[in-house]
């Protein structure tokens, strides 16, 4: 009888996940993508669910490759205070801090598919604006086979993105900052950019500069956080850290600086 107990539970739990029909925990777990495919904000949730317990791992949009954000510990929520966890659970909230920004993400069960909200706060004193955006994302597609539900892209952001249109964790598309730039301190800064990683060196003049400087920054959204540090070829040593804002493929922006860089405005 036991066995028969089993057989059916087993069947039962086929049954609930072939018609999206899990509830609690089990409706979180899985691999997630977001179903507008030209997103340039979260692209992909990873959660994993052991018992009351869910770790989720997010994914940005990047160029060329997706920014891998890492994994945190998610906590649960259920409709009310006497409601078990582990069965009743409707809502995982999971915080992704990026050291300059936070990112909070509110992951609620839509049917076979997950609505997320995404709350970003900045914590640079950069004066940008904390902003909401919202996606919806479907189980991952197995190999040959197709979505839960058959959904088409179309997420959904409602009130726009932030400044620039993506968000932290995320890089805009095609953008490649390789090349030399022109700053309006008088310097010219040779950058090098691969993934999400920047590096530059920048000089006052080639022969005899007066400052020289490196910087090596990540990429986060449309923004880059950096520490940058004189060196010796020049007579001036200062150190800090800058957040610059990606204005375009051409343009870059200092937002916040330390150490006393001079340079607000880069252009190539």
């Amino acid at each position: 009888m036991r066995l028969l107990y089993s057989c059916l539970a087993a069947v039962l739990l086929l049954l609930l996940t072939a018609t999206g029909g899990l509830a609690g925990m089990a409706q979180f777990d899985g691999s997630w993508t977001n179903v507008d495919t030209n997103t340039r904000g979260i692209t992909k949730l990873d959660i994993a669910v052991m018992g009351t317990n869910a770790k989720v791992q997010g994914w940005g949009s990047c160029h060329p490759t997706d920014c891998d954000w890492g994994t945190v510990q998610a906590q649960a929520f259920a409709s009310g205070v006497s409601s078990d966890i582990l069965s009743g659970a409707d809502t995982l909230i999971a915080v992704f801090d990026a050291g300059f920004s936070e990112t909070t993400l509110v992951i609620k069960p839509a049917g076979n598919r997950l609505i997320v909200d995404s709350y970003d706060r900045f914590k640079d004193n950069s004066g940008r604006s904390n902003y909401l955006s919202s996606y919806t994302f479907q189980k991952a597609q197995a190999p040959g086979g197709t979505a839960p539900g058959g959904a088409t892209p179309g997420g959904q952001s409602p009130g726009g993105m932030s400044p620039g249109g993506v968000i932290p964790g995320s890089v805009p598309a095609l953008i490649d900052l390789t090349g030399v730039w022109n700053c309006d301190d008088g310097g010219k800064y040779y950058v090098r950019q691969l993934g999400t990683t920047v590096w530059w060196y920048g000089e006052l003049d080639p022969n005899t500069p007066n400052w020289s400087n490196v910087m090596r920054g990540a990429i986060s959204g449309n923004m880059i956080n950096a520490d940058w540090t004189d060196v010796p070829k020049g007579s001036i040593m200062q150190n800090g850290n800058l957040v610059l804002q990606i204005a375009s493929n051409d343009k870059l922006v200092a937002i916040s600086k330390t150490g006393g860089f001079a340079g607000s405005v880069w252009t190539r």
